[in-house]
């Protein structure tokens, strides 16, 4: 008679090895040189203006210098 085959499933211990088909898959990159001929700037200059702002601090210090 031939042995009856067991079929063991393997228990992984190590968290890495285990979910590691999810996280390690190709990502797409933007070329950056690319990106900044076209105008691309990662942190945009003159985002806020002072149209912007609620209030400005000139305006709520201007009373209190003329008290003085």
């Amino acid at each position: 008679m031939a042995k009856k085959q067991s079929n063991v499933k393997l228990v992984e211990h190590n968290f890495v090895a285990k979910h590691m088909h999810e996280v390690n898959q190709s990502q797409v990159f933007t070329d950056r040189k690319k990106a900044l001929k076209r105008g691309y700037s990662k942190h945009k200059k003159g985002r806020y203006s002072n149209e912007d702002r609620p209030f400005l601090m000139s305006d709520l210090l201007l009373p209190v210098i003329q008290a003085a």
